[in-house]
């Protein structure tokens, strides 16, 4: 969605300038998707829970040098992980290699595509071009499994493609759910979107935001 906000400032000889904001305005684009662009899904009510900036890199090892060297970053959990996703139409098998740094309520994240439909994280950045390249951002979802199901109702509404869906298929017993959805029209990366039980709350790849 594209917003327009008009901004005036005003102000008479001796006085401090006036500040006038008048309300945002949606304004369609047909190259936006359906509805002309206007998009149901409201990205203003969840932006408050945006926890996580996620880059992609050719060689883990050498990202986490390179955050400790010139970012200060040290205190990494390292994973390789396995799971079956909805992509492109069909349950896949992907494969990463992840880092995650959990600094206060917040996440840096670091992963290496190894295998499955990596095209989602390699057709989104050049590789080549930096040893850490930015892909996404991460926002959570919070409350029950139902907020969730209401989560991908309105991606489905709003008609942003979903790149990845976990778990392939979902039930009662879930336990942690995520989707990347393609909002590169929108804002030009990809957003990811992610549930978890309040159990695991703390645990190395999910921060407290209740702290």
């Amino acid at each position: 969605m594209h917003y327009a906000a008009v901004y005036a400032e005003r102000s008479k000889p001796g006085e401090a300038a006036q500040r006038t904001t008048m309300p945002f305005v949606a304004l369609p684009d047909p190259e936006l998707g359906p509805n002309g662009g206007i998009c149901s899904m409201n990205l203003n009510a969840r932006y408050g829970d945006l926890f996580q900036m996620s880059y992609i890199t050719r060689d883990l090892e050498a990202a986490l040098e390179h955050c400790r060297r010139e970012l200060g970053l040290a205190a990494f959990h390292v994973s390789d992980s396995e799971v079956d996703v909805i992509s492109g139409g069909k349950v896949q098998r992907l494969a990463v290699r992840a880092a995650i740094a959990n600094i206060g309520r917040r996440q840096f994240e670091i992963i290496q595509p190894v295998s499955g439909p990596i095209e989602v994280y390699t057709g989104a950045v050049d590789l080549d071009s930096h040893i850490l390249n930015f892909h996404h951002i991460a926002i959570a979802v919070r409350g029950s499994l139902m907020n969730w199901e209401k989560l991908l109702e309105e991606i489905r509404a709003g008609g942003d493609e979903i790149a990845f869906e976990f778990p392939a298929k979902l039930g009662p017993e879930a336990m942690v759910c995520f989707c990347y959805v393609d909002t590169r029209k929108r804002l030009g990366h990809y957003t990811e979107y992610l549930w978890w039980a309040p159990q695991l709350d703390g645990m190395p790849s999910f921060p407290n935001l209740n702290a």
